[in-house]
Parts: C-alpha cells; sequence; structure tokens
C-alpha cells in the first residue's frame, strides 16, 4: 500500500496537485495547519493544527485510522511536550495499538523508529525550518509492516497547475 502524508500546508494550495502526482496513492493523511476548508479536499483526512481555529468542528486532534491490516496515528503535534515530542508520540501511538505515527508542526521531516512504532514528519508543503525545500513523504507499507519511507522535496516536485484567473473586466 502507498500512503502519502503533508503537512502545514498552511493554506497553500497543494493537495490538489500532490493527489494528481501521485494518484496511485491508496491513502491521503494531513498532519494539520490546513488553513483552508477541508471540504475542499475530499481525497484527504485531516487533524487539527493550531492554527486550523476555523475549522475546528470538522477536524479532531487526533485520529487513529485502522487501514488495510496497518494502525496509523494521526496528530499535528503542538500538544506534545517540545523536549521528548517524537518519543511522547510513539508512546500515545503505541497505547492507541498503532504501528505507524504521523505528526507535523515543527516544518522540519523526520523519520525514525522508536520502539515497535514508525514514527514520521512530513515536513512542511508550505515552508521548511531546517533549510531544506518544502516536502510531503510517501510511506509503502504491506502486511509485515512500514517498508519505506521517501521525501519528496519541492525542487523535485513537477509543475502545479497553472490557476485560471477570473478576470472581472476583460479588455
Amino acid at each position: 500500500m502507498k500512503i502519502v502524508a503533508a503537512s502545514d500546508s498552511h493554506a497553500r494550495s497543494i493537495l490538489k496537485d500532490i493527489v494528481r502526482w501521485e494518484p496511485e496513492a491508496d491513502l491521503y493523511l494531513h498532519c494539520g495547519d490546513l488553513e483552508d476548508d477541508p471540504r475542499a479536499y475530499p481525497e484527504w483526512l485531516f487533524v487539527k493544527g493550531n492554527n486550523d481555529w476555523m475549522y475546528t468542528t470538522s477536524m479532531p486532534l487526533t485520529r487513529v485510522i485502522p487501514f488495510q491490516g496497518l494502525r496509523i496515528f494521526l496528530c499535528h503535534g503542538h500538544t506534545f511536550p517540545f523536549s521528548d515530542r517524537q518519543q511522547a508520540i510513539a508512546r500515545q501511538a503505541q497505547e492507541e495499538g498503532c504501528h505507524l505515527a504521523l505528526y507535523g508542526h515543527t516544518h522540519v521531516h523526520d523519520d525514525r523508529q522508536t520502539g515497535p512504532v514508525r514514527v514520521v514528519n512530513p515536513g512542511s508543503c508550505w515552508m521548511s525550518r531546517d533549510g531544506r525545500p518544502a516536502s510531503y513523504a510517501v510511506i509503502t507499507a504491506d502486511e509485515t509492516g512500514i517498508q519505506d519511507v521517501t521525501f519528496k522535496y519541492e525542487d523535485t516536485w513537477p509543475v502545479p497547475e497553472k490557476k485560471k484567473k477570473s478576470r472581472w473586466l476583460k479588455w
């Protein structure tokens, strides 16, 4: 199975392009700070980030997603302590019986095994905070677990479709 994870898009209209670039994905997950109406992206599942205050009723703070034998813990990460965020997320995911934990908030991509839980931050698809280009993650898994995590960086993304500008005055 193929899972696409994105985070911290901050109203940047990139999610539809990611679906177009990764059409064979089985699941699209967003780790919060969408800052947009989630109904505009029906392919995606979301959690609420610290900047998603306008859409509080439609996005939970965390989710557990059972999918094809894999259990995925999805959160933004801002409610976990700074000093040991990855470990705290891994503990919560393990308590929920999850094999994979996805989080955002830091704008820094990360991939680590913490005990029995693979903890992945896809980075920000708006602006990275570690000097690397914006990113999202592609995760491949099968019935035995997570096989691979690949980060896709903005400097390698296909050119997004140009949006048609509406002109109210035609010359």
